[in-house]
C-alpha cells in the first residue's frame, strides 16, 4: 500500500495519559476467539467485551484500532474474522454502510481502514479518518500512517495507492507526523467504529 500523502502538521494539545492503575477505565477483552487471547501483548489484536465497553469508554478507556477492527469482524461472524486473519486469503475487503461508511481492507500484511462518505455530486470519497497498518508475522500491528479530511477519486485503486488530497475550499487534509498523533487518531477512529456498531449494518464483504 503506497500512501502518497503530503504531510500537514496538526496541532495537538498535550493531554495527560490515563493512569495505568485506574482499573475501572480499562477495556476488557474476551477469549471468544482462540488465536486472539485476552492476554495477548498490547500491539496484538483482542476481542473487546462489548458488555462493559460503554461504561469503560465513558471513563476514558483507550481503544486500540486493531481491537476495534477484529471486534467488528468477529461480531459479523467468527468466520468473517477467520477470513480476514487467514494467511491463505490474500485480499479481504469489507465495506459497511452506516451513517458514515467503513472500509476494512487487507492485502497481504497491509491493512487500510477508512471512515468515509461518498459525495456523489462532487464525485469524491471524503474520508473523515484513514489509517494504514502493517501486521507482523508475530501477530503485532503497527501504524504506518494516519490522516483526516482526506479526499480521493471514488475509485478503490486510487484509495489503495494513497492518492488523497485536500478538497479546495472545503477542508484541508491533516497528516499526523508523530507516533503520539497517529495513535490518538487511531484511537478516535476505533471508538467511532465501535460506537457505530457497524457489524449490524448492511455490508459487502469479499475475499480472494
Amino acid at each position: 500500500m503506497t500512501m502518497q500523502l503530503e504531510p500537514i502538521p496538526m496541532e495537538i494539545d498535550c493531554v495527560e495519559p490515563p493512569s495505568p492503575g485506574s482499573d475501572e477505565s480499562q477495556i476488557s477483552f474476551t477469549n471468544d476467539y482462540e488465536s486472539l487471547p485476552s492476554s495477548g501483548p498490547p500491539k496484538h489484536a483482542h476481542i473487546i467485551d462489548l458488555a462493559g465497553y460503554d461504561e469503560c469508554a465513558e471513563l476514558g478507556g483507550t481503544i486500540s484500532l486493531q481491537d476495534a477492527i477484529v471486534t467488528t469482524l468477529f461480531n459479523v461472524s467468527p468466520e468473517t474474522l477467520c477470513s480476514f486473519l487467514s494467511p491463505t486469503v490474500h485480499t479481504f475487503k469489507a465495506i459497511f454502510k452506516g451513517n458514515k461508511q467503513l472500509v476494512i481492507w487487507r492485502k497481504g500484511l497491509e491493512v487500510f481502514i477508512g471512515l468515509f462518505e461518498h459525495h456523489q455530486s462532487l464525485k469524491v470519497y471524503g474520508f473523515e479518518h484513514i489509517a494504514g497498518l502493517l501486521i507482523g508475522y508475530d501477530g503485532s500491528w503497527h501504524l504506518k500512517v494516519t490522516a483526516g479530511d482526506a479526499y480521493s477519486n471514488p475509485k478503490w485503486p486510487d484509495v489503495w495507492a494513497g492518492k488523497f488530497e485536500s478538497y479546495g475550499g472545503i477542508s484541508k487534509m491533516v497528516v499526523e507526523l508523530d507516533e503520539v498523533g497517529m495513535e490518538r487518531r487511531a484511537s478516535v477512529m476505533g471508538e467511532s467504529i465501535l460506537r457505530g456498531r457497524y457489524w449490524g449494518c448492511k455490508k459487502d464483504i469479499k475475499s480472494t
